[in-house]
């Protein structure tokens, strides 16, 4: 009889390299040789949520951190480390929780990614980071002093680098940091941070003239209008991301250069009433136009999800971009019948889908999407934009969706993923997965492939 027991340790380790999710330690409880070989997959990402911080405190569970450092040679295998909670005392970080993620950090010689978006602890991490000489991906809260905004531009090999709520002591080091970093380089995040400014942005950008991915969201002084006079020292450009101001200054002429651009995503701010918003944006797809990208993907996000687009936007969108479009996604935001029915009809590649799913009128919302024969992916973006409780899917609702749209294979909702699929005899399978409430989520600006 053949057992996978007898395989070898490496061919063991490249199926394993398949699985993800609980499916890890499942399969390391089989056996020991299914344990040595899903040790690397294993431990390969560290993922630090608020579930696994409740019971810390009291001893009922154990860190992540906590394993490696008890088993030192596990660390060789650790590439991602993430943070998003930590256990307290008395509103502090837990001393010998903090012990334990430096030494991890200490330990992981490959470590790759590091993201941590806890405030105030990243000093704590910068020391060992320094050494780090594999480190790509860096995401941070940025709220550092100026002697610890020293050490964290001193990380020179970046080829990702997302700051979040940077303070005026990181800020003013980006120019000079970007001038280290411009022969690897090549995405670069600024979410929320209101110190910075045009100069320090255009002194930046100067230094990268490969960047491929830049985004810039939530920053006050850093508008649509600032946003597209800057990327012309980045033609190279592949994603792009911006808020979009009430402001009526013109666009810069000439256009940029955004022939490579791929993605592009709109964060839409505005007080007024009427605003002004419409036009802005119309004239910013014009604007880009000029360029003549394909664009793939496309998101827009609005303040409050009462607003509906309008109909004239849509039209402008799939008559400039509707051919090469592969994913929409519209947050906050809802969109006529009408509209979504020409989007559809129009954007023959449309693979992917994010936007509000009406559970009033899902028969006609199924209808429109009926139009896309290629569309495989849906996405409700219903809780991205309201906390309110609303009718939750049934798997009715969902083999009438894949009725009506055959080429449907997944469904996400909230807490949940369908998936599913119309048989040659014109029965309905449909599955039913819980959605891992732990699942890395990405910027919602950030591309998705």
């Amino acid at each position: 009889m053949v057992s996978a027991d007898n395989l070898n340790l490496d061919v063991l380790e490249h199926i394993f390299s398949f699985l993800s999710g609980n499916d890890l330690p499942s399969v390391a409880l089989v056996s020991k040789s299914f344990l040595a070989a899903v040790i690397p997959r294993l431990y390969s990402s560290i993922l630090y949520r608020v579930r696994q911080e409740k019971g810390y405190n009291t001893g009922d569970v154990m860190s992540p951190f906590a394993a490696i450092v008890a088993h030192p040679d596990l660390a060789v295998h650790v590439r991602n480390i993430e943070i998003r909670a930590v256990p307290t005392i008395k509103s502090r970080l837990n001393p010998i929780f903090a012990k334990e993620c430096c030494e991890t950090i200490h330990m992981a010689k490959n470590l790759a990614s590091f993201r941590c978006t806890v405030p105030g602890i990243l000093p704590l991490f910068l020391p060992f980071l320094e050494e780090k000489e594999r480190l790509e991906t860096l995401l941070v809260h940025a709220n550092l002093k100026t002697d610890t905004a020293k050490m964290l531009a001193k990380l020179n090999r970046l080829q990702r680098l997302t700051l979040e709520f940077a303070t005026w002591n990181v800020v003013d080091l980006l120019p000079s940091w970007s001038q280290n970093l411009s022969q690897t380089l090549t995405t670069l995040t600024l979410f929320m941070i209101n110190e910075l400014h045009e100069h320090v942005l255009e002194s930046t950008l100067k230094e990268l003239p490969s960047l491929q991915g830049l985004h810039v969201v939530g920053c006050p002084k850093i508008d649509h209008v600032v946003t597209m006079k800057q990327v012309v020292h980045t033609p190279l450009l592949q994603s792009l991301s911006l808020t979009t101001s009430e402001s009526t200054r013109a666009l810069d002429l000439p256009p940029p250069p955004l022939h490579h651009l791929r993605h592009l995503a709109l964060d839409t701010r505005y007080n007024q009433s009427p605003s002004p918003s419409p036009t802005i944006l119309a004239s910013l797809l014009t604007h880009i136009k000029t360029s003549f990208p394909s664009l793939q993907s496309f998101t827009l996000k609005l303040p409050e999800r009462k607003v509906v687009i309008g109909e004239a936007f849509i039209t402008q969108l799939v008559e400039q971009f509707g051919s090469s479009l592969r994913r929409l996604a519209f947050l906050d935001c809802g969109i006529s019948l009408e509209s979504l029915t020409e989007l559809c009809s129009a954007c023959h590649n449309l693979e992917t889908l994010e936007i509000s799913i009406p559970t009033k009128d899902l028969l006609l919302f199924s209808a429109s999407i009926a139009h896309c024969k290629k569309l495989h992916t849906l996405v409700d973006a219903h809780n991205h934009v309201e906390h309110s409780t609303r009718k939750s899917f049934t798997s009715i609702d969902i083999g009438n969706l894949l009725v009506r749209c055959p080429s449907l294979r997944t469904i996400e909702t909230s807490h949940r993923i369908w998936t599913g699929r119309v048989e040659s005899a014109g029965d309905v399978t449909v599955k039913l997965e819980r959605r891992l409430s732990h699942t890395h989520k990405e910027l919602w600006f950030m591309p998705r492939e």
